[in-house]
């Protein structure tokens, strides 16, 4: 029996677990050697979890497949269900501390053993050793000096990012001392990130990469939503210790620091008798006073640039952050001046963080206690609460540019139609280029499924999201490109398609701006690439023509834009998508109509490009919106009536 699961990788499709359980009867076969057998061949892994019946049992396979060395690309789809972290970090190290707890919660400590001792016939060599040695410190195995003291000696990256994964206290709960044993453990990491520095450029690299690994995984350990935010609270329990770098340090009658501007960029400031120089002298440039401040500017440049991206994430995720949290971080000359041009939100009150008050665009305040659960405003809430308007004439009156898209964000509602469908087909026949649209969803944390196309998954909502096309997405045939279909939502657990109504807002805004990006940016026009002039520009002069011809002077151009000011509101249309936007509001869906049969609309001009035809027509729609009698479309542009 062992053989036959050896030999043949998958069961065949009349074989069930009843058949396979006779015959182990048969033999006298254990459980402990079937489980070894299904490590070796996990095309059983159905079969034999229908015998066992153990709760977690799949779970806790996956766990050991994705915490090797060397996890499978083919499996990251798979993980991807049962973890938010991507498989290049899986590979790097990172550790699921939640899905570990889970598995080991469910299985218990006997049946966990069984499949810890099984584990190594799941690869050749020793690749299943970290796996193990991460269930030992997540279990408390491990001791934290001792593992420290052999980090010590023997720089181990394996223990290193095992180290942070240690219980902080025998409680589990986060009290003073595990406090303080989180931020010990933190300045060690720094500690060893530092003495790196010392090796090789090789050495460097891959001890620099295991400290980030660390470090995530103490966040994980601590109980942070993300690394970020975990290093970001560190860094300003730490930052009393690089206070000094912001005072004058006289080196030879000139007095060097660090300055901060409006716009977050750290600077190395010489000063001399009182007076600001426009650079610092070449002779100081060697001095090692200098060489350490270019270092943390480095490091303050890096954290702005990182906690940018991490606020942007929190928007979109709706992370809740306390008041007495955010006051804590103003503490940092490198993060305050990130928040202070940001819009928070907590219930229905909405405004700019300043001493503990939300302060809105018409100077009220709302007085914030330490506990006071809020978070980073997204335009759904603004939008919600019709004072979207309000911020954004604010910002545009005091000309204040904000780190990231928040006030001036593009937003996508969701139409009556699509409320009572399980999908949306608003981009329904766009042509995109796979691989460039890969490209610019995998930086917005989408994953390729090389069967279903690309998906992108709400770990703490349980969402699954997909985008379906007309043919293959990665085959290497020199075919035509995708065309996109719909987008469908489905349930993390149990896969069933759940309908738009009840997919929260922020979310499907954020999913169709993701789209809309693929469509505008790696969108394939009918026409070909290579001609003297290219699509949008050859769009741009049949649209400047037939305006003319229509005697409308109320379109410009600007860029791949066409700007329109109508008489029920002002719009702008993607010449290369055709995408639609009410300026200051969302997007406005206008689906074209198709012809059953895919094939070409000649134009009598020009281009015969559909594309074209869809995008005049758009532009000639909206130029005389006073005109429009859908209800559908009137809807969208004046919602309030």
């Amino acid at each position: 029996v062992l053989s036959y699961l050896l030999d043949i990788s998958r069961p065949d499709e009349h074989d069930t677990a009843q058949q396979l359980k006779l015959c182990l009867q048969e033999k006298n076969i254990g459980i402990n050697r079937l489980v070894e057998a299904v490590m070796l061949s996990p095309g059983w892994l159905p079969l034999v979890d229908k015998i066992l019946k153990w709760k977690g049992f799949v779970s806790a396979y996956y766990y050991f497949q994705a915490h090797m060395r060397y996890a499978d690309e083919k499996m990251a789809a798979t993980f991807a269900k049962y973890t938010s972290i991507s498989l290049e970090d899986l590979r790097d190290g990172a550790f699921d501390l939640n899905w570990f707890k889970d598995c080991y919660k469910r299985l218990g400590k006997e049946r966990f053993a069984v499949l810890y001792d099984a584990c190594k016939y799941i690869a050749e060599g020793n690749s299943h050793t970290r796996a193990r040695k991460y269930a030992d410190a997540a279990t408390g195995l491990l001791n934290a000096e001792e593992v420290k003291q052999q980090i010590i000696e023997k720089r181990n990256k394996d223990l290193l990012m095992a180290y942070g994964l240690i219980p902080l206290s025998k409680s589990g709960r986060i009290t003073k001392s595990a406090q303080k044993e989180m931020l010990n453990r933190y300045k060690f990491i720094q500690q060893f990130l530092k003495e790196s520095k010392n090796f090789g450029a090789q050495r460097r690299a891959s001890e620099a990469l295991a400290c980030k690994i660390a470090l995530n995984n103490l966040a994980r350990n601590a109980g942070f939503a993300d690394s970020m935010r975990f290093t970001l609270n560190m860094e300003t329990s730490l930052i009393k210790e690089k206070s000094a770098v912001f005072k004058p340090y006289t080196v030879e009658n000139l007095s060097l620091y660090i300055t901060i501007d409006k716009t977050d960029k750290a600077s190395v400031t010489c000063e001399k008798n009182g007076k600001i120089l426009k650079s610092v002298p070449s002779k100081l440039k060697k001095h090692s006073y200098y060489q350490f401040l270019k270092t943390v500017k480095t490091e303050l440049t890096d954290q702005f640039t990182r906690a940018r991206t991490m606020f942007e994430q929190a928007m979109e995720n709706a992370t809740v952050f306390y008041a007495q949290e955010i006051s804590a971080l103003f503490t940092n000359p490198v993060i305050r001046p990130l928040l202070e041009n940001l819009v928070f939100i907590t219930d229905k009150n909405t405004g700019y963080f300043k001493d503990s008050t939300l302060i809105n665009p018409l100077n009220e305040t709302v007085l914030l206690k330490d506990d006071t659960p809020l978070r980073i405003a997204h335009v759904f809430d603004l939008y919600s609460l019709n004072i979207w308007h309000d911020y954004q004439k604010d910002l545009f009156t005091r000309q204040i540019k904000q780190p990231f898209k928040q006030i001036f964000r593009e937003l996508y509602v969701k139409t009556a139609e699509e409320l009572e469908q399980t999908k949306t087909r608003r981009y329904d026949g766009n042509q995109i280029q796979p691989q460039k649209a890969y490209a610019l969803l995998k930086s917005r944390r989408w994953l390729a499924d090389y069967e279903n196309g690309l998906e992108k998954v709400y770990y703490k909502e349980n969402i699954i999201v997909t985008i379906y096309a007309m043919c293959d997405w990665f085959s290497p045939s020199d075919i035509e490109a995708p065309t996109l279909e719909y987008v469908a939502f489905y349930d993390r657990k149990s896969f069933k398609e759940l309908p738009i109504k009840d997919i929260p807002d922020i979310i499907f805004s954020e999913v169709m701006r993701d789209i809309d990006l693929v469509v505008s940016v790696a969108h394939i026009g009918g026409v070909d690439p290579q001609a003297s002039h290219s699509t949008i520009e050859m769009r741009r002069a049949i649209i400047e023509f037939t305006l003319t011809l229509f005697k409308l002077d109320n379109v410009r151009f600007n860029g791949n834009f066409a700007l329109i000011t109508g008489k029920l509101g002002s719009y702008s249309i993607h010449l290369g998508s055709g995408v639609i936007h009410q300026n200051g509001g969302t997007q406005i869906s206008v689906l074209p109509v198709h012809s059953q049969q895919r094939g070409r609309l000649f134009l009598p001009f020009v281009d015969d490009d559909p594309k074209t035809a869809e995008i005049l027509t758009k532009v000639l729609f909206f130029a005389e919106d006073n005109k429009i009698k859908d209800p559908f479309i009137l809807q969208q542009i004046c919602p309030q009536k």
